[in-house]
């Protein structure tokens, strides 16, 4: 159990959703309640005592994530994410005023996770620490994307997002600087992968590669190589910086039954190595990409929007009638890389994933400085 601790209090910092080990404090029920902060809060004991949980995360967020989660709390008892994927995970996120046993326990019976006021986030796993390491990670993302995504939207009177007052467009435009995506890094181009390892080798290091550049959310997202008649592709939950030993071979004939581990955004996948020639493509969840997504409203299944020359469609995950299979495959297949609205990004690479890497990092880059310059735009309005 202190192994898991440890391991999961390195990825909260090495992810940038702590500052520094003193951050956070991990608990992990075996046989005696193990932790990083020394010793147990008797709140914590009770806590672990009304809960039938095995692990719990109470995190102050680094400072920016902070300032954002503060601002939302302060506005209402419950905060509602705006993104599909947050929306899905967890419908919305509690607010608590401070870290007192009754209270978080009724939250976190209601949720995955709450906010506490005068402390940060309080997750939980009922297997372990993984599902609290999970759902930490989420609530800082939803919370991000919701804090500028409803202001740019009620700033240029987008959807039902209500304009914003100025105190909150001051803070925005204070806090924009700050948010910036990391400095771009590369993947080495590989001018061919020839056997399974290479292919394994290929994906661990382009997923290591997009957590590291925190292009995702925690690590959710996916990854596929298409060799011949046979795609591989990381399995759904799958940690994308962990991928070997959770990557399935999946035969196009459908002779395989591995398509029930493997990512749900399979057919997607499927369907865009059928309209392209490429090989390798990448999915993640960087943050301005989602918020630029979703500048507009909602967009209708079918209709297609740009940021830039960044082509943005709609769809829903699996292989319905209203699936991203259905949209997202022609937008990649004319530009290389699109982004479903309120979801992330897909990018496609002709033989590595060092080009699906680049213009899934671009693209991001792009949305950055697109939202600047709207939201400087509506404030100076």
């Amino acid at each position: 159990m202190q192994k898991q601790i440890d391991k999961y209090l390195a990825k909260l910092e090495k992810q940038g959703l702590i500052e520094g080990e003193h951050g956070a404090s991990l608990f992990g029920l075996d046989d005696e309640i193990y932790t990083n902060a020394g010793t147990v809060p008797d709140e914590i004991r009770t806590l672990f005592s009304l809960l039938n949980i095995n692990s719990l995360i109470v995190a102050r967020p680094e400072p920016l994530l902070w300032s954002i989660i503060t601002r939302l709390a302060s506005e209402d008892e419950i905060i509602r994410p705006c993104d599909c994927e947050s929306l899905t995970f967890f419908h919305d996120v509690p607010v608590v005023q401070s870290l007192q046993a009754g209270p978080v326990a009724r939250a976190l019976n209601r949720r995955k996770g709450c906010i506490v006021k005068d402390t940060g986030i309080v997750t939980f796993g009922t297997v372990n620490l993984e599902q609290a390491f999970i759902t930490m990670s989420s609530i800082c993302f939803a919370s991000f994307v919701k804090f500028f995504s409803d202001a740019l939207n009620g700033l240029h009177g987008c959807g039902c997002t209500p304009k914003p007052d100025p105190l909150r467009i001051d803070a925005v435009l204070e806090l924009i600087g700050q948010a910036a995506p990391m400095p771009s890094r590369s993947i080495p181009a590989v001018h061919e992968l020839k056997d399974e390892a290479q292919i394994i080798r290929a994906m661990d290091e382009a997923g290591k590669a997009l957590v590291g550049s925190r292009l995702v959310d925690s690590f959710f997202g996916n990854i596929s190589y298409r060799q011949g008649d046979i795609i591989y592709i990381s399995q759904t939950g799958s940690s994308l910086d962990e991928l070997p030993g959770c990557i399935d071979r999946v035969p196009l004939d459908g002779s395989s039954t591995c398509e029930i581990t493997s990512s749900s955004e399979l057919l997607a996948h499927v369907k865009t190595y059928e309209l392209t020639a490429d090989n390798a493509i990448l999915h993640g969840h960087p943050r301005f990409s989602v918020i630029m997504s979703m500048f507009g409203g909602e967009l209708p299944f079918g209709e297609k929007r740009f940021v830039e020359d960044i082509p943005v469609v709609s769809g829903e995950v699996g292989a319905g009638r209203h699936g991203l299979s259905h949209t997202l495959p022609p937008a990649v297949k004319e530009h290389g890389g699109a982004i479903v609205s309120g979801h992330g990004t897909f990018t496609s690479g002709a033989v590595s994933f060092s080009d699906a890497f680049d213009r899934l990092s671009e693209i991001e880059h792009r949305c950055y400085l697109a939202y600047r310059e709207l939201l400087r735009k509506g404030g100076a309005g």
